[in-house]
């Protein structure tokens, strides 16, 4: 007799009279796995939908307006006026109408053996920015099919680019219906691919049952339900066989840690949930036939490398560094809950895969083996919390969401694995910033994983979390452990999100003033959020270390480099406050110059002169202009030169590339200017040239300095991150000498550690 579990099944409902949807159905069942042995009356199972938490349709592409190209998106710095309820905030959006989602068909079935076949979607990331992928080495979205003597069973699917060539290899490799899909890992982009599926089914089959956690059940229901914001009216009909007289075509199954599913021909699967504030959907499936894996986001890379298998043969040293950068820029900032989950499940590589062929029993040493693995579940109805695993769980081939099946190189992955979260985890003891953020289409976490980026390479910890799935006492206790906060949000219906307001709340609670701080976040139509989120902070006393960022619609590529920059700007400002700002930072620098085993090294940079100059801009109608002594010349041909700028002070526009600036190189005349601007930092708007007379670029609308040796024009070609400085290549366009008698003013300084 199979294994019986206890577990909630969860049915989408139609009216017979009006063949409207109506409820979700509840019910608690005795399975001996496909048969209901006991069941609830019809009666006592019915529930109404709305008490169902809906959920947002995180990573769904946003609404897109009919466009108007008379009437072009916002660009960075427009005035009140231009805004309107932006109130001038700096605001960042694309200039034409978004594209449609390319399809994809380059799908190969490929055979790992133990009735095992890998789904690989191959994919070029062609428009793909984000930086997650910015090592250019495309990527693959992997689906796995496990096929019995008497049931099958698909593990996840790709989203909806590969949607008709996924079906079409599936067919290819399972003509009959499907009996399961385990969605390990969930996003609205895969409703296409579900509902393909749907559709393929013979009308005759019973319904296709989904096992998913908890979170995807919410966000399938809410994808079901209709009148919510998410509602997916083509999911919805291919769900409930509407229209096609096959009535109910699939039920949502939710499993906890320790949940089994079996298959037959030994193939009972173990589902161990990883849910984490990146993927609150994850959960791991394990296959003791197999002794495969299926770790979903985990263990992935982003690359289309792998051999005709789709394995990752090569050696360690092909994949360390996919594998390397795939972790940092996802795992790394949740490190921490990232290692109890993969100590949780406690891995044991088996150096070779121990193959059952098909129609096989699993033996009773192994399934004795899988037991001391695995503690069954309680069967109580509200045990949700993952129990621990016992002893090894033996594992001869780990199969991600992304990248090649590890098999050859699975100690060493596990080893890298190992290193790299020590690592982050004993950073995570030293200078941390928290990143807090929710999404509703997935653009605010394009940005939220931008502003990690330039946290990161500030040399900066990070802790990520989405406050979609945790509750404001843990945002409090996060930022409490942290020396600064980034806090992002979409606007919905003209208003901050429920979560990140509580968050926020939670923040202006129980949290010092002099902490640096900075928001961001996308829109589609109006984009209160982000401006409402800057108020309160503001009022409530903390000071921003960044602008606010505000986008419309997807970030395109200059839009994360400016949410790079802000991660950048929020590093430093946050290492300054540690060291209590400049008055601190002088005081230290003074008590090293009285220490004569510093003051040789120091005193021998001082002695590195430059011409003494001011660089001004103009961006969107707004005068900068700072003093600046770190230029140099860089290139005969094409002229250029580059400048050091700090990133405590300088304007993130100023940053970008093809950017304007004029650099007014000052004469014996203007020490009086230069003593006004000196420790100034960056100025703007009208107090940038009082008593100084001006003249501007038609074109760039730059000031020139009437008064100056000379100036030069230029345009911003590249950066350098170098310290706690940007080092900008520009190249001259124009210039000219104004005061032919003038000497070069030369600034001399005592010591190398200030200007």
């Amino acid at each position: 007799m199979p294994t019986s579990v206890v577990m909630n099944t969860f049915k989408v409902g139609v009216s017979a009279a009006s063949g409207n949807y109506n409820s979700i159905s509840s019910s608690k069942s005795i399975y001996a796995i496909g048969a209901p042995v006991r069941q609830a009356p019809r009666s006592a199972r019915r529930v109404i939908l709305s008490t169902a938490r809906p959920i947002t349709c995180r990573n769904d592409p946003a609404p897109t307006p009919k466009y108007n190209p008379e009437r072009p998106y916002q660009k960075l710095g427009q005035t009140p006026s231009d805004v309107g309820s932006q109130g001038g905030m700096p605001t960042l959006a694309p200039t034409k109408a978004p594209e449609k989602v390319r399809v994809k068909s380059d799908v190969r079935a490929l055979d790992l053996g133990s009735q095992v076949t890998l789904f690989r979607c191959y994919d070029d990331e062609e428009g793909r920015f984000e930086p997650e992928y910015k090592r250019e080495r495309g990527s693959t979205e992997n689906a796995y099919l496990i096929q019995t003597a008497n049931k099958n069973c698909l593990i996840d699917l790709p989203e909806g680019a590969w949607s008709l060539a996924f079906a079409t290899q599936l067919k290819k490799k399972n003509p009959g219906p499907l009996n399961f899909i385990v969605l390990s890992h969930f996003n609205p982009r895969m409703c296409a691919s579900l509902i393909t599926v749907l559709k393929s089914q013979p009308s005759a089959a019973a319904p296709l049952e989904v096992w998913c956690s908890n979170p995807t059940l919410l966000a399938i229901t809410a994808l079901l339900k209709r009148g919510s914001p998410a509602f997916n009216r083509e999911l919805y009909d291919a769900w409930t066989g509407r229209g096609s007289g096959w009535g109910l075509r699939a039920r949502l199954l939710r499993v906890t840690t320790g949940t089994r599913l079996s298959l037959g021909d030994g193939h009972e699967l173990s589902f161990l949930l990883a849910n984490i504030s990146r993927w609150p959907e994850c959960m791991f499936t394990y296959d003791p036939v197999s002794q495969k894996l299926f770790t979903s986001k985990f263990f992935g890379a982003h690359t289309m490398a792998s051999d005709k298998k789709g394995l990752d043969a090569g050696g360690l040293e092909d994949y360390k560094e996919d594998w390397s950068y795939y972790f940092d820029t996802l795992i790394g900032p949740i490190a921490q809950q990232a290692l109890k989950i993969i100590q949780r499940t406690n891995i044991k590589a088996l150096d070779v895969e121990v193959p059952l062929s098909k129609g096989e029993q699993i033996n009773k040493s192994l399934k004795n083996l899988l037991s001391a693995f695995l503690r069954p579940n309680s069967g109580t109805e509200e045990e949700e919390v993952p129990v621990d695993l016992e002893g090894k769980l033996a594992v001869a081939t780990i199969c991600p969401r992304h990248g090649p099946v590890v098999r050859n190189n699975l100690k060493g992955l596990l080893e890298l694995y190992d290193s790299l979260l020590a690592d982050r985890v004993n950073a995570s003891n030293e200078i941390s910033v928290a990143v807090i953020y929710a999404s509703a289409y997935g653009n605010t976490s394009i940005m939220a994983n931008a502003v990690v980026t330039g946290l990161e390479r500030s040399g900066v910890n990070v802790k990520l979390l989405d406050c979609e799935f945790s509750k404001a006492s843990e945002v409090l206790e996060l930022v409490k452990g942290c020396q600064g906060f980034a806090l992002g949000s979409p606007t919905l219906g003209g208003h901050t999100p429920t979560p990140v307001s509580e968050a926020l709340g939670a923040i202006l609670k129980g949290i010092e003033r002099d902490v640096p701080y900075g928001v961001f976040g996308s829109y589609g139509w109006s984009g209160e959020a982000v401006a409402a989120m800057q108020n309160r902070l503001i009022d409530g006393g903390f000071k921003p270390a960044f602008d606010p960022i505000s986008l419309k619609f997807k970030p395109t590529p200059d839009m994360i480099e400016v949410c790079e920059a802000a991660g950048d700007t929020l590093a430093q400002t946050v290492k300054q406050s540690i060291v209590s700002k400049k008055i601190r930072k002088k005081k230290v620098i003074a008590e090293k110059i009285s220490a004569m085993s510093v003051d040789v090294v120091s005193r021998a940079v001082g002695r590195i002169t430059t011409a003494a100059s001011v660089l001004t801009a103009n961006i969107n109608g707004e005068d900068f202009c700072s003093l600046v002594s770190w230029v140099s010349q860089a290139s005969f041909n094409p002229p250029a030169v580059t400048v050091a700028l700090s990133k405590e002070s300088t304007p993130q526009a100023l940053m970008l590339l093809n950017a304007k600036l004029t650099i007014n190189i000052l004469g014996n005349k203007n020490q009086a200017l230069m003593r006004a601007l000196l420790n100034k930092g960056f100025k703007s708007g009208d107090s940038c040239f009082e008593g100084v007379e001006i003249e501007r670029n038609e074109e760039t609308q730059c000031a020139i300095i009437k008064d100056a040796a000379s100036y030069l024009e230029c345009t911003v070609t590249n950066r350098l991150d170098v310290g706690d400085h940007w080092v900008l290549l520009v190249n001259i366009d124009e210039g000219k000498v104004l005061d032919t008698d003038a000497t070069t003013y030369f600034h001399h300084r005592q010591v190398g550690t200030e200007y």
